[in-house]
């Protein structure tokens, strides 16, 4: 009997890795990005994902570990230089992104975030989450050009 349930959760844990595929604008099969953040933080940014995973990839990171949705996290941000990530959950992963805006010497204070495009659709995409204007974007596959004064 333990026999048939490990090999029933290998021919699960097998059709899932067939749904990972590279990066697009359309999104993993096994992943559905619902929400994300951008908070700039100078020439970085911080993002929070916040996703939904589908019946088998839930399985999969109950047996393997959320560490496992890296890859679709890495292509959600292939455009990007240099990002790490800070921590993946079930439902949540948070990355830095670094060097991601820039300054402009002419006009003191003011960043400017260039768009960058994702690797997968995302329901809605949030800036500036702590400010008293956050910016609401919906359906989106790329950030949006973007800029901040410091002191704001």
């Amino acid at each position: 009997m333990k026999r048939i349930i490990i090999i029933l959760l290998v021919a699960l844990i097998a059709s899932s890795l067939s749904s990972f595929g590279p990066a697009s604008a359309d999104s993993p099969r096994y992943l559905h990005i619902t929400e994300m953040t951008m908070e700039p933080q100078g020439p970085h940014a911080s993002f929070t994902v916040e996703y939904e995973l589908d019946f088998i990839a839930r399985l999969y990171v109950l047996f393997l570990g959320s560490g496992n949705i890296e890859p679709a996290i890495n292509d959600l941000f292939y455009d990007f230089d240099d990002i790490k990530i800070i921590s993946i959950k079930e439902n949540q992963a948070r990355v830095l992104a670094y060097n991601v805006g820039y300054q402009d010497d002419d006009i003191g204070g003011v960043f400017f975030y260039d768009s960058y495009v994702l690797g997968a659709k995302v329901d809605t995409f949030i800036v500036f989450p702590g400010s008293k204007n956050p910016e609401r974007l919906y359906n989106v596959a790329s950030t949006p050009n973007v800029f901040m004064r410091l002191d704001e």
